[in-house]
């Protein structure tokens, strides 16, 4: 009777902790451009903004590719349900970003969001400059004729 006391006391006090502390997890995974293949060890930031406050987070994707944080719901470096998010990945000469929002309770207390980012070749500052040139080239061109 003792044990079952005191397993009931337990579980209440875990329970009863897992409300104080409710948190927010934000997970996903990091992909190549086309969803084919996972990227693992890209650099992960992940930026909330609550009460018109950013909170950011980084981490490193894993070998799967996937990538977590957590955040409190309350008080400085806060996530919450409704708050707007962006994910941003890079590894090597690839980037990429993606939005998302935080749902309440969505497991157990924790609110959840979760953002997938695919990951695609950034362009040099020559290879811009190069596109832009040529776009305003063609514009002439096509106009003129």
């Amino acid at each position: 009777m003792t044990k079952t006391l005191s397993l009931m006391v337990l579980g209440l006090l875990i329970f009863s902790v897992g409300i104080i502390s409710a948190e927010t997890l934000i997970a996903g995974e990091i992909y190549n451009a086309d969803y084919s293949a996972t990227i693992p060890g890209a650099d992960v930031t992940v930026t909330c903004i609550h009460g018109g406050v950013p909170s950011i987070k980084t981490t490193t994707s894993l070998e799967d590719g996937d990538y977590s944080v957590t955040f409190t719901e309350t008080g400085t470096n806060a996530c919450d349900n409704g708050d707007s998010l962006t994910v941003s990945a890079t590894k090597g000469g690839l980037y990429g970003s993606n939005t998302g929002i935080i749902h309440d309770n969505a497991f157990g207390t924790w609110d959840l969001a979760i953002v997938n980012v695919p990951l695609v070749p950034e362009f040099g500052l020559l290879i811009g400059s190069l596109t832009i040139l040529s776009a305003v080239g063609i514009f002439f061109f096509v106009r003129r004729g």
